[in-house]
């Protein structure tokens, strides 16, 4: 038998969706919008309905109002140069967004553009 196929940053997707569900309480609001995978015929379909390629992994709401992107990318991963344009968007738009590596990370994020959490990452 082989070794399980890596998949490093939906690992990391899966752990930051787990601290989220802890960490964040309404009225905040936040989701995933995982768009990678599932083949040629998921993403033309998906295509088809509205996705665009280069959104953020995750988009966090709060009141003020903070709106923030994270773009979640495991070891020394790039961003494609759709994301980098989303990024710009972001920015033109006022909005928050941030590429992180680790759960702490973005943790750090949040803490530091002031989304109260109700949770923390083990020291």
């Amino acid at each position: 038998m082989g070794s399980p196929v890596r998949r490093p940053e939906q690992t990391l997707q899966i752990q930051v969706a787990a601290f989220l569900r802890h960490a964040l309480k309404p009225p905040v609001l936040w989701s995933a919008f995982p768009a990678g995978g599932g083949g040629v015929i998921r993403g033309a379909i998906l295509k088809s309905m509205g996705l665009q390629a280069g959104w953020p992994d995750v988009l966090v709401m709060a009141p003020g109002p903070i709106i923030v992107g994270i773009e979640l990318k495991a070891g020394k991963g790039k961003q494609t140069p759709q994301q980098l344009d989303i990024q710009n968007g972001f920015i033109e738009c006022k909005a928050t967004y941030y590429v992180a590596r680790s759960v702490d990370e973005v943790e750090g994020f949040l803490r530091g553009v002031g989304i109260p959490l109700h949770a923390r990452i083990a020291a």
